[in-house]
């Protein structure tokens, strides 16, 4: 939680608990402004907060707010090492895979839950501030070259996802074309693969089809030459199926897919790298279920994106939220209104905490496909929710437009 974001997510979710425990909803919206939890982390404290606040930290991380916001205890004779150090053990969270993994899961747990706006900037600081500074000096502050590169190479990838979702594309090719010369640096082939897969994710989204298909095989061909990488394996398959699909080639397409199946089906046997973004069953799901509904096969289609609706977790939002949009033109192009409609409040409810221009790009989209049936009552309904919707959700993106210029 020495991300802001991350502390943001786990704090919002204590809140809610702490207000159905207490039975006292206004707790649900106490929050905690950067400013604030800048002067926490920087030990600038001012005394104890005002009770609700204190009430949330306290349920959030089991500690009384007079300890957490009180004087620091003084050591018993200077610092004191970690238990598991005087027993001779390695620290849980470091290992081998170097310092910066933690990082990557903070970022990608904000990423998912607020959207790519809300996270950029931190990721680019982190980036400048404490990783660069490792690329050119590795051997001196001890850190594994090979380590410090493979996070430079997966945290400027994850800045050019945070850009594409914050609507600028110009930013995410520029990231992606550092990413993948960083990976040159690296003896392992998976990172670069994995941001080759992203770059053709980047491409079928602003309809540069043969170039997505052409990105996912030259990935492809990338992990051939290294270790075994089934996840990634499958990421890359799915991201051609959907180019394929694109293309109106039902049957290499389908054929893909059952590639990326056959990949996925080995993931559990062998251990996941931190340089590789993380891609389930529910994931494929998703990609599966855009690419039948691009090739009409409709039934297929919407058994594929209620499996990943189903197969993902609450606290994943944004993706959860792509499914329900996925899952809402399946069902109108099956001319299922009412449970398109009931697809479309929840999506609405649900995703209303994520600031991803990409998502409201598809809810756009979505709302112009219920036009059409505008006649039904709940569809009227549901469009002026709709369009609500997308006032409040503009005004959050204004607020966090991206800065112009490289980064």
């Amino acid at each position: 939680m020495r991300v802001y974001e991350t502390f943001t997510v786990r704090f919002q979710r204590a809140a809610k608990e702490v207000a159905q425990l207490d039975g006292d909803p206004s707790l649900a919206s106490v929050y905690v402004s950067r400013s604030t939890w800048d002067r926490w982390m920087a030990g600038d404290i001012k005394g104890i907060p005002r009770h609700p606040t204190c009430r949330v930290l306290e349920h959030l991380l089991d500690e009384s707010a007079e300890r957490l916001f009180g004087p620091a205890e003084p050591d018993a004779g200077g610092r004191t090492e970690p238990e598991s150090a005087v027993r001779g053990e390695r620290p849980t969270g470091g290992g081998e895979e170097g310092p910066h993994v933690a990082a990557l899961e903070s970022f990608r747990l904000a990423d998912r839950q607020l959207g790519g706006g809300h996270v950029y900037r931190s990721v680019v600081h982190y980036l400048t501030n404490v990783v660069a500074p490792g690329l050119f000096g590795s051997t001196e502050t001890g850190e594994d070259g090979e380590g410090v590169f493979g996070a430079a190479v997966v945290l400027t990838e994850m800045a050019a996802w945070m850009a594409h979702d914050a609507g600028r594309d110009d930013l995410a090719s520029g990231h992606f074309d550092r990413a993948l010369r960083l990976a040159q640096s690296l003896t392992d082939v998976t990172a670069g693969a994995n941001v080759l897969a992203g770059m053709s994710h980047l491409a079928l989204q602003t309809q540069q089809v043969d170039i997505a298909a052409d990105l996912a095989r030259s990935g492809l061909a990338r992990l051939s030459a290294g270790p075994r990488v089934p996840a990634l394996s499958a990421r890359l398959h799915a991201m051609e199926a959907r180019a394929l699909a694109r293309r109106d080639e039902g049957r290499g397409a389908r054929q893909a897919l059952d590639s990326a199946r056959g990949a996925l089906s080995l993931a559990a046997s062998v251990p996941m790298s931190p340089w590789v973004a993380p891609f389930d069953e529910a994931a494929l799901a998703s990609e599966a279920a855009s690419a039948l509904l691009d090739l009409g096969a409709l039934d297929a289609a919407a058994a594929e994106a209620a499996r990943a609706l189903a197969l993902r977790d609450a606290s994943r939002v944004r993706s959860r939220a792509f499914g329900q949009v996925t899952l809402a033109r399946v069902l109108l192009a099956q001319d299922h209104v009412d449970a398109a409609c009931q697809v479309g409040v929840e999506l609405l409810t649900a995703g209303q905490s994520v600031t991803s221009l990409r998502l409201s790009s598809q809810l756009a989209l979505l709302q112009n496909d219920f036009e059409g049936h505008r006649a039904i009552p709940e569809v009227r309904d549901l469009l002026s929710r709709m369009a609500a919707a997308a006032r409040h959700r503009r005004l959050l993106l204004g607020s966090l437009a991206l800065p112009e210029g490289p980064q």
